[in-house]
């Protein structure tokens, strides 16, 4: 099967393997005694290819959610070990993993982990066809594809001929994941067809010993590769024609051909009841995939009440008796009459949820073209849908009735797809034309790794539905190639009812190009492209003029009444167009708000649902979202006696007592925090209305609140007890005025608390990135080694000058200066080499003599500031470190905590939770673990028992 993007640099299954067809070698239908072999060296025995896969695993499963729960993978694993009870493999150790991907796959790793995505077992019709995925994944472990590939890169780029240790693997791994820039030619594809067509051969005799049909593979394969029974020919070959897809299977046909006749007896694909529950339940689960396995538990707390998230979208049922309300973690659904919440949908990956047109369920669907449809009267998931697409889809928009889902591919076909199905109805290859800027904003979303998981959320292209589910529109304005520096809108409007295309006047498309909504079903609103003061309302299809107006920003009509919502409009995330006298009547300080006749939902202040009416804006109801997950936080920080929490979102925030759990302070959105051992708490709270910026301080005993002093720099930012802001050192520069450029700046480190300067560099070439860690008292500045600055501090340093000599390359590294944060005293420096930009600093901080960077390779890497010198390499993206206990912990996979030495790195401990981690930190001393998860549970561990000093 294809591999994901992700594994492109991690995963080495590229295989150049010699070997015979192994239906030659065999008179039997039993598997070969002896194991292909390969004429390339492979330095990796059993044992060690089992080390050199937990690598990997460890280096790329962050980026997957993987689902363990034993009740749903048992029925995986039986496929599995049925497959290889017969095949020589003792040494390997074989692990099946159900995983969420974007396409219809599977993929192994050395060592024997096989990983097999939900969509591939929804797209499967019978265990068969399954099986035979997993057999061909067997085969690539049987020809040892993968430690094979990786012998030849480790010697290719590192000169290793041998490995002698668990250690050893994880270090020679690391340095091949460090190396890839240095020799990008050794991470190419090697003969990647011919391997693949071995682990067919060799799957296919996996699959005929454990009784399974041998021809479920080939229709599979046809089926979701859409070959449509094409195998290429010579001709075809000769002339490069026959895609990859077409010789796979023309090989497995003609080695199935190829089979003793024992081995050719009538089959019949396994139809079992049994596979077809498991189907369903691996294509409904919605768990994290893991459950609790903690230790030491010395406290467990639930904050109480919970930090609300904010709400991102709201919408009323077309019947006007339901209300949705969604935020960063899924899915609210209320009644109106009573104004109350009936239950949640926990979805934090949910692109915006809408209702059916016929008010009784929600639809909603995310990036892995996932579909879901809920029902409101019985409060659970109805059907689920996993959507295959080889090639993905760039942008999505789904059908309110759920039947299809719009897709523009990679290619720029716009395709309409049957949900049911996943097959496309209509295709329209080449819709779309991109101009220079949209492959800007491509180059971006790949290298933010925004289409690693499918749609990385860019419109392209404007289309939606009706709300009745009657039409379907897309459009966007190109280049006429007749006229060079003419403009042509490009729209297509199909009656969903018929298939077939709607011809709309130009004034119509206008519209369509420069944004539109529908109102109902037989109008629709748009922003002319043209000249956005003849924006319109217009009937729909035959564009007849309503109402024409000017306005612009995005727009969207409410469920039901003459309005439009605009967002954003000046000052307010959004604003209501009243379509009757043409005016914005109305703004709203949350983007989320909809209307329904003479009624409007919108968030309050307090995290609060409130029901009014449209006249002069009445309260008529009010209701608590029973939301416990947290969204995306602004700031999170723990008091040193660990007794105080402060948590903020961007529109609310406050400070529980974790004693209790209880919230003592529940206050409107800050932007930086810090709590002090008297008692107080210091908040930085933005411009509020006639509220200036302000480092706010209140006491927590008495609920006192003090304003601080006004914040001037706009550049400011709060970090615990400090204020970090970068002005222009320029004569004359205004306070409030962002630098743009990284020269000629002054680094001011303040004390938030009273504003008082602690200390300041200027900084006439570049100025450096700062990362401030408030509970070591340190601040790390970082330079690109080519920068003038660091080049000026390397040549100046006698010891910095000694570990630049030794760098292999001097691009792409970093200078690294560790400062006290309270005095600006350097404390010393050092230099990362990346290995030509093979990986990128994410966050870096210092404690006493450790440094501990996190890099763009899911890796923690920790130096010795006083040596300079790399002392360990960790996989994981968020790590806290305990100097006086000698410990580091690391999240690396969701959900999952590893404790190491400092002294070796070793694991010394690891421990699951259910729910992802929002926090981690140790105590003053190192003896308790304090961890938040993201259903706002605290933990307060006890990890003495692992302490090193």
């Amino acid at each position: 099967m294809k591999r994901n993007k992700v594994l492109y640099y991690s995963v080495a299954l590229l295989c150049s393997i010699l070997v015979y067809p192994l239906a030659a070698q065999q008179q039997n239908c039993a598997p070969p005694v002896a194991l292909p072999t390969s004429t390339e060296p492979n330095i990796f025995a059993d044992e060690k290819e089992v080390y050199l896969g937990d690598a990997i695993a460890e280096h790329i499963q962050k980026h997957y959610r993987v689902i363990e729960d034993p009740a749903v993978t048992q029925y995986l694993t039986q496929i599995g070990e049925r497959l290889t009870r017969n095949l020589p493999l003792t040494k390997l150790r074989f692990q099946f993993f159900l995983v969420d991907l974007p396409d219809a796959n599977a993929f192994v790793l050395p060592g024997g982990r096989i990983y097999v995505s939900r969509k591939l077992v929804a797209s499967a019709q019978n265990e068969d066809e399954l099986a035979g995925v997993i057999g061909h994944e067997l085969g690539h472990l049987v020809a040892h594809e993968g430690a094979i590939d990786m012998t030849r890169r480790m010697r290719e780029v590192l000169g290793t001929t041998s490995i002698a240790d668990r250690p050893d693997v994880y270090d020679k791994y690391n340095q091949l994941i460090e190396s890839v820039r240095r020799k990008p030619e050794a991470f190419k594809p090697r003969d990647r067809e011919r391997g693949q067509m071995v682990a067919d051969q060799a799957g296919l005799y996996a699959l005929i010993s454990a009784g399974y049909d041998p021809s479920a593979l080939t229709r599979f394969w046809d089926r979701i590769t859409e070959t449509k029974g094409k195998t290429g020919s010579w001709f075809s070959d000769l002339f490069g024609t026959t895609r990859p897809e077409e010789r796979r299977l023309r090989e497995m046909i003609r080695t199935i051909g190829a089979l003793p006749p024992q081995c050719l007896k009538p089959r019949t694909a396994t139809q079992s009841d049994d596979f077809k529950e498991w189907q369903s339940m691996v294509v409904g689960y919605t768990g994290l995939g893991r459950r609790d396995s903690l230790h030491g538990v010395v406290s467990k707390i639930q904050l109480s009440p919970p930090l609300r998230s904010d709400i991102t979208h709201i919408r009323f049922s077309p019947d006007g008796a339901y209300i949705l309300a969604q935020d960063d973690s899924g899915i609210s659904v209320l009644s109106r009459e009573p104004f109350s919440g009936l239950f949640r949908i926990e979805a934090s990956e949910a692109k915006y949820a809408n209702f059916t047109p016929d008010s009784k369920s929600i639809l909603f669907s995310n990036d892995n073209l996932r579909v879901e449809k809920w029902s409101i009267a019985e409060q659970k998931m109805l059907e689920a849908k996993e959507i295959v697409q080889l090639k993905g889809c760039l942008q999505t928009a789904l059908s309110p009735d759920g039947r299809f889902m719009a897709c523009l591919s990679p290619n720029m076909d716009l395709n309409l797809l049957d949900v049911a199905s996943g097959q496309a109805v209509i295709q329209r290859k080449e819709f779309f034309e991109p101009q220079w800027f949209h492959y800007y904003l491509l180059l971006a979303a790949v290298n933010n790794h925004q289409l690693d998981n499918g749609d990385a959320n860019l419109n392209w292209i404007r289309m939606g539905f009706s709300p009745d589910g009657h039409y379907f529109v897309a459009g966007y304005q190109g280049r006429d190639h007749l006229a060079a520096y003419r403009t042509l809108n490009h729209v297509e409007v199909l009656d969903l009812t018929t298939m077939n295309k709607v011809s709309v006047s130009g004034t119509v498309q206008k519209l369509v190009v420069g944004g539109f909504s529908f109102m109902g079903g037989d109008r629709l609103a748009g922003i002319n492209i043209e000249d956005h003061n003849k924006s319109a309302v217009v009937t729909f299809p035959d564009g007849k003029l309503v109402s024409e107006f000017s306005i612009r920003g995005n727009i969207e009509a409410p469920t039901r009444g003459e309005y439009l919502l605009i967002r954003p409009i000046k000052d307010y995330p959004l604003g209501v167009f009243d379509l009757k006298t043409k005016v914005i009547f109305k703004s709203n300080k949350q983007p989320a708000l909809d209307i329904f006749n003479d009624l409007f939902v919108a968030e309050m202040r307090n995290g609060q649902l409130g029901l009014y009416r449209m006249e002069k804006n009445q309260l008529n109801a009010t209701t608590l979202l029973s939301n416990t997950s947290l969204g995306r936080l602004r700031v999170s920080y723990l008091s040193e006696d660990m007794k105080w929490l402060a948590l903020s979102s961007r529109s609310r925030g406050g400070i529980w007592n974790l004693d209790r759990g209880e919230a003592k302070l529940y206050l409107r959105g800050f932007r930086g925090a810090f709590l002090s051992n008297d008692g107080f708490f210091f908040g930085d709270f933005p411009k509020y209305e006639t509220a200036e910026r302000t480092v706010a301080k209140f006491n927590l005993a008495t609920g006192e609140i003090v304003p601080g002093p006004t914040i001037e720099a706009a550049s400011a930012r709060q970090v615990g007890p400090y204020l970090v802001v970068y002005k222009s050192a320029k004569a004359n520069a205004k306070e409030d005025e962002v630098p743009r450029e990284w020269r000629d700046l002054t680094l001011d480190i303040l004390d938030a608390r009273t504003m008082a300067s602690l200390w300041s560099r200027t900084y006439p070439k570049e100025a450096p990135r700062t990362w401030v860690a408030p509970r070591y008292g340190t601040a790390v500045l970082v330079w690109g080694s080519g920068s003038e600055t660091a080049i000026a501090e390397i040549k100046s340093d006698s010891q910095l000058s000694r570990l630049a000599g030794g760098l292999k390359e001097k691009k792409g590294n970093y200078l690294l200066e560790v400062v006290d944060i309270k005095n600006g005293n350097s404390l010393g420096k050092l230099l990362i080499d990346t290995g030509k930009g093979s990986f990128r600093l994410a966050n870096a901080f210092a404690a006493g003599d450790w440094v501990v960077v996190a890099d763009t390779q899911n890796r923690v890497l920790v130096y010795s500031l006083k040596t300079g010198e790399q002392r360990g390499r960790i996989f994981g993206g968020y790590a806290t470190i305990s100097p006086e206990a000698g410990l580091l912990c690391v999240e690396n996979e969701v959900g999952k905590i590893a404790l190491y030495g400092l002294n070796n790195f070793e694991k010394r401990d690891e421990m699951v939770f259910s729910s992802p981690i929002a926090m981690l930190q140790f105590s003053s001393d190192g003896r308790r673990l304090f961890v938040l998860t993201v259903d706002q549970t605290v933990y307060l561990l006890d990890v003495s028992s692992l302490a090193t000093s």
